[in-house]
């Protein structure tokens, strides 16, 4: 989550840049979120802080990235960490069952 961005401005030119940031943010990173959060509520009491690690880290890459503080990431963040709770506790709700 950290990297891609400046992965993506590396090997894409501009305009393949941007579909492949929309992509990155539309697809993969919710995809990254919710594996994340699989494999975190498989053992939920040692590994509750990855989706909470893995939203900042999106947040200080893209922050980095575009060297501008858009509130909008916030908001892509705090979706990516629901996503990743949401993911984790329910994974940990059927190992429970």
């Amino acid at each position: 989550m950290f990297f891609l961005p400046f992965a993506v401005a590396k090997l894409a030119s501009e305009c393949a840049g941007m579909a492949l940031c929309m992509m990155l943010f539309l697809v993969i990173n919710p995809l990254y979120s919710i594996i994340l959060g699989f494999v975190s509520g498989k053992n939920i009491k040692k590994l509750w802080h990855l989706p909470i690690i893995s939203a900042v880290a999106f947040l200080a890459g893209v922050w980095l990235f575009f060297g501008i503080q858009e509130p909008w990431f916030l908001v892509y963040a705090s979706i990516y960490l629901c996503i990743g709770i949401i993911s984790m506790l329910i994974t940990n709700y059927i190992k429970q069952r």
